[in-house]
């Protein structure tokens, strides 16, 4: 059995004073604004990503579940609009509406903290560098998932309040899971990016953990063997071709000759009758003579 590489949980977590701590790094006070949410207003030009409802649901949720994060702080500017000051959201526009949607269904949010631009340095052009840069965020894949529901679980979380706080459903906690209790060597395979950890998941579903790193680990020196650093469904669906050696055309000309030979064989089905003949016909004189005609 493949060995499996037991995933390392984090030193519990000791606080210690916030002033203090700023005050020996020489840390000052931010220009942190916290302001009504029916007070920011919104401009799709704004943003350089369109707005997509399926990102506002999921993250509703997680505020409803955790609250809104602090430490994720809306990008803002202030326009003028027919002579009044107004205060627009250009980065964060997903966690705007998203608090939007989490207040109209019952979430109470009283201010969500904004950090807004100097007027000297907005204009067009950096608020698309800053939508660009801000938008260049990284997902944990799913086998740093797994490492952290395996954490949680280790902390005593229930999966139900781990699906609810993270906005995910049972089956990708099995799924992660089937990955956490994989072969060390498959976890390795992920981290070096040779293949997918969707991949993997589908193969040990479908083969289990040790069968799923023997198929994986052939495909991935038949990828480098054709110049491709990455395992895809396609490079695992080839079939490795295989030549049959002289010993075992030995043994299938001697079990089709056995079958000739056989007593009942006149007994069989005529197409098999008629295959043992087709296959054997052009090496009659390979054949023993155990049988007459």
């Amino acid at each position: 059995m493949a060995k499996t590489s037991p995933l390392a949980l984090d030193a519990m977590i000791v606080t210690g004073n916030t002033k203090a701590a700023i005050k020996a790094a020489g840390g000052g006070s931010s220009d942190l604004w916290t302001v009504p949410p029916d007070q920011i207003h919104y401009d799709r030009r704004d943003n350089v990503r369109p707005l997509d409802p399926d990102r506002v649901r999921h993250i509703a949720n997680l505020i409803k579940a955790n609250g809104y994060d602090r430490k994720k702080p809306l990008g803002c500017f202030v326009r003028k609009v027919g002579g009044e000051d107004r205060i627009y959201v250009y980065e964060g526009q997903h966690r705007y509406h998203g608090a939007l949607l989490a207040i109209k269904e019952g979430k109470l949010i009283d201010r969500l903290p904004c950090v807004i631009d100097e007027a000297k340095s907005v204009n067009r052009v950096s608020l698309i560098y800053a939508g660009i840069t801000n938008n260049d965020g990284e997902k944990l894949t799913p086998l740093e998932l797994a490492e952290k529901v395996v954490e949680l679980q280790a902390l005593g979380e229930p999966n139900g309040a781990i699906c609810t706080r993270l906005n995910i459903t049972d089956q990708t906690i099995r799924d992660v899971l089937l990955l956490a209790n994989a072969p060390a060597a498959l976890h390795k395979l992920v981290r070096d990016k040779v293949v997918s950890s969707t991949l993997v998941i589908d193969e040990i579903r479908s083969h289990g953990g040790d069968k799923a790193l023997e198929r994986l680990q052939n495909a991935a020196q038949l990828a480098k063997a054709t110049g491709k650093a990455k395992v895809t469904k396609k490079t695992l669906g080839k079939p490795v071709a295989q030549k049959i050696s002289d010993m075992q055309a030995k043994q299938l000309l001697q079990a089709l000759q056995a079958v000739l030979h056989d007593p009942a064989f006149d007994q069989l089905d005529k197409p098999t009758i008629f295959g043992v003949h087709t296959a054997l016909l052009p090496l009659k004189d390979l054949l023993d003579t155990k049988r007459e005609g």
